[in-house]
């Protein structure tokens, strides 16, 4: 099953939808991509911990209604700052993965007057959760040689599908593709706001096959791993064993680019089409 670990669907709780209306249509919009299931991350300093279980239930509850058929699951996107503030029993609240591998979703700091994510993580991890590093490519603040460290104790990276599509610069964009070719363990999510910031897996996975990075790697860091992150904690990501990416002039791994058609376009095809079959 197709699942999103970081997507922001709850109705006026933060930065996402504002409404039941924009939260539908997004929702119709992720089922479109081809995801099944969805973790809502709200950002937590502005959601209501105690409500959450009872807002994803209603949103649940609105989707069905309006024949969307997308299972939700409550979660939280905490900033480094969140940290320190929370209590054990609100983390745990915000946990997923079984007994003994539980985790949280943890940004990697946009602004630089936040807590570094090397001394969140590190928190994080002292008090037992694994962490998975959200958006890390959108940090200019934070080098890979501390990603590095934090992999090396038991994170995986989750890289921002939209950043792989150009949606946050051109920066974010190299970052991104750089990361998913360096070895460490990531999964893709969208990281959707609303319609204006949409699903985006598909489009992302296609980018990635087109750039080189092995199929077998992409669709298990948009198809496989996510799910089973979410069942059985971060160890399925780094254990899951990754090809080589590699990139062979003007062929790409799935073959000759036929001429005017855009790589992309014919990557997405493929991956779309082998997904139907498997």
């Amino acid at each position: 099953m197709r699942t999103e670990l970081h997507f922001h669907l709850l109705p006026g709780v933060d930065d996402g939808p504002a409404d039941d209306a924009e939260s539908i249509a997004l929702a119709r919009l992720a089922t479109e991509d081809g995801t099944a299931r969805v973790v809502v991350t709200p950002h937590v300093r502005l959601a209501d911990l105690d409500a959450l279980d009872r807002m994803t239930e209603r949103l649940g509850e609105v989707l069905r209604e309006a024949g969307v058929a997308l299972e939700l699951r409550p979660g939280g996107e905490l900033s480094p700052d969140d940290v320190a503030s929370l209590d054990q029993e609100r983390l745990e609240r915000l946990a997923h993965g079984p007994p003994g591998a539980r985790w949280l979703l943890l940004e990697a700091p946009l602004f630089s007057r936040t807590r570094s994510l090397d001394s969140a993580a590190d928190e994080l991890q002292e008090r037992g959760f694994g962490v998975l590093i959200g958006h890390p490519e959108r940090s200019s603040g934070t080098p890979e040689s501390v990603l590095r460290g934090h992999v090396a104790r038991g994170a995986v990276l989750q890289l921002n599908a939209s950043s792989l599509t150009g949606a946050h610069g051109g920066e974010a964009r190299r970052r991104g593709f750089a990361l998913a070719r360096s070895g460490l363990p990531f999964v893709l999510a969208s990281d959707a706001h609303s319609p204006a910031r949409p699903p985006s897996l598909t489009p992302a996975a296609a980018a990635l096959i087109a750039a080189g990075i092995h199929e077998s790697t992409v669709r298990a860091a948009v198809d496989v791993l996510p799910e089973a992150i979410l069942t059985a904690g971060l160890g399925a990501a780094r254990t899951s064993r990754r090809p080589v990416p590699a990139v062979h002039g003007g062929r790409s791994r799935l073959g000759q680019r036929e001429r005017g058609t855009s790589p992309v376009a014919r990557a997405a095809q493929i991956f779309l089409d082998r997904r139907r079959r498997s």
